[in-house]
């Protein structure tokens, strides 16, 4: 799908989305990338958490599903 950097269908959220969980589940994402997208949203407003905590989690959770690719070449 190509954009022209407006609004995308792909950016649409659920009218049923009330959490982070409805939009983890209705884009079928993996343990790993939904602990990204977590942590993503709250980057560094955690209570007793900073912001490198969360990155360093990103980091993590990243690599692990690039792991799971396999060799990639690009």
């Amino acid at each position: 799908m190509k954009s022209d950097g407006g609004s995308s269908s792909y950016y649409l959220i659920p009218e049923t989305a009330t959490e982070l969980m409805d939009l983890i589940e209705h884009k079928r994402m993996s343990f790993a990338v939904g602990n990204i997208f977590k942590a993503c949203y709250r980057l560094g407003s955690k209570s007793g958490t900073s912001k490198a905590y969360d990155l360093r989690k990103i980091i993590y959770f990243a690599e692990r599903e690039l792991a799971l690719l396999g060799p990639v070449v690009g």
